[in-house]
């Protein structure tokens, strides 16, 4: 009983404390991710804003690709081990994932590149956006996802968190006004070369505190996991995360189809603005994801308890700054420039749908913890269709306001959708929390 309660106790000092890094990172975070496309908004033409958002979206869902889940299993494998100062399986954890990475991630820059060199579509690096350079990038975040799961997984939030949502935007802002110092004029691939620069000196460091800390050893130890168990836990992960990132940019690569170049941009800054939503979702479930293991395992009590904790948390937190939002929105397009207050209908529509999904993420979280990834991954083809059909239907209509209406329209599908799987399968028979759930032995 004693050792329960002292466990209690320390989650409830690690939910406290992290609570505050966390609510430091949304709040810092935001307003020098905010900052940093203000820069950039001035820095480049509003087309060439746009080209970046399409090429910085077109690596971010491409690293998740390459990581097969990686990044997404590893708080429900390694935090049991960490928590116990054992970190003999970390090494062997990493070299799997990072094997994997590597071979995929070459894969798509060679494909980026015979693209490239045959100039189909958007992927002509002389005439439009420099995704071959971009490609670089991929193996780069990749391996920052990883470092930075290894550290949330033994509960160093701080570490985890801040340097990608803090240091990450300063020193892109900080290298992009060097740029705009030293250059007479400056260009789409200076951008995306000071951006890797700034990913390469955050996985510089992460790996030197996560050597410093002691929590990985570099001995191999075969037989701490079987690869195709962890591939058949960590690759529906990557579905779903694929599938949601798949959702929240198919608009602005419709709109790159569909729109005049200039909208694509008006857009990006809209979705920009109402990114604070999901950025609060994801930050507020990433406290809970290394203690959701170990409480599906342990009790349905507990694991309930767990969830709502963390659901009333997100709730307070999502319909706070969507008010804000909604009242504040114009004032906060008018720093991108007089232009981008023609996206004020658009940020209205997207702040909607995002705080209709970030309400039922969290469950949707849950779900593929406790071995429901399956319907998770058909939620999320459902709502990628619907949200594809819907972009096609409405953008050659109303353009970014259409975009934005399509997004609504699929987010509030996927909410509901996964709100009633929810309850079906976790809510109606609570032995399920335990028996379907997933472990990697």
């Amino acid at each position: 009983m004693s050792a329960h309660t002292g466990e209690e106790i320390q989650t409830k000092d690690y939910l406290k404390k992290g609570s505050l890094i966390l609510g430091l990172s949304v709040i810092a975070g935001f307003a020098l991710d905010y900052l940093f496309n203000l820069t950039l908004s001035r820095a480049l033409p509003s087309h060439e804003y746009g080209d970046y958002k399409v090429a910085f979206a077109f690596a971010t869902i491409t690293s998740v690709l390459t990581l097969l889940g990686g990044d997404r299993v590893a708080p429900r494998i390694l935090s049991g081990p960490l928590s116990k100062g054992d970190n003999r399986s970390v090494w062997e954890f990493l070299r799997f994932y990072l094997l994997i990475t590597a071979v995929l991630s070459l894969l798509v820059i060679l494909g980026t590149a015979l693209a490239s060199y045959w100039h189909i579509g958007s992927s002509d690096l002389q005439h439009h956006h420099p995704l071959l350079l971009m490609s670089i990038a991929i193996p780069l975040i990749s391996i920052g996802a990883l470092l930075s799961r290894i550290l949330q997984s033994a509960k160093y939030l701080a570490l985890s968190n801040l340097p990608w949502r803090i240091a990450l935007p300063l020193l892109k802002i900080s290298l992009i006004l060097l740029l705009v110092a030293i250059l007479p004029e400056v260009e789409l691939w200076h951008v995306v070369t000071a951006g890797i620069t700034a990913v390469c000196l955050i996985i510089s460091w992460q790996w030197h505190k996560i050597r410093q800390l002691n929590l990985i050893s570099l001995q191999r130890t075969p037989g701490s996991f079987v690869g195709n168990k962890l591939l058949k836990l960590s690759v529906p992960m990557m579905l779903a995360m694929l599938i949601t990132l798949g959702i929240n940019q198919i608009d602005l690569f419709l709109l790159e189809m569909l729109a005049p170049e200039h909208e694509v941009g008006l857009f990006a800054a809209a979705a920009t603005t109402s990114h604070i939503l999901p950025v609060v979702q994801t930050t507020i479930a990433g406290l809970f994801l290394p203690l959701i293991g170990p409480a599906l395992e342990e009790s349905v009590t507990r694991s309930k308890a767990l969830f709502w904790q963390g659901q009333k948390l997100i709730t307070a937190s999502i319909l706070g700054l969507l008010l804000c939002l909604l009242t504040a929105g114009p004032w906060l397009l008018s720093f991108f420039g007089k232009d981008y207050l023609q996206a004020e209908q658009a940020l209205i529509y997207l702040a909607l749908a995002y705080a209709l999904w970030g309400l039922a993420a969290f469950a949707s979280t849950w779900l593929q913890y406790a071995g429901k990834g399956t319907y998770v991954i058909r939620t999320g083809c459902a709502t990628l269709a619907i949200d594809a059909g819907c972009n096609l239907w409405l953008i050659p209509l109303y353009g970014i306001n259409g975009a934005a209406l399509a997004t609504l329209i699929a987010m509030a599908f996927a909410a509901l959708t996964t709100w009633l799987l929810y309850y079906k399968l976790l809510g109606a028979d609570t032995e399920d929390h335990n028996n379907n759930t997933i472990k990697a032995e």
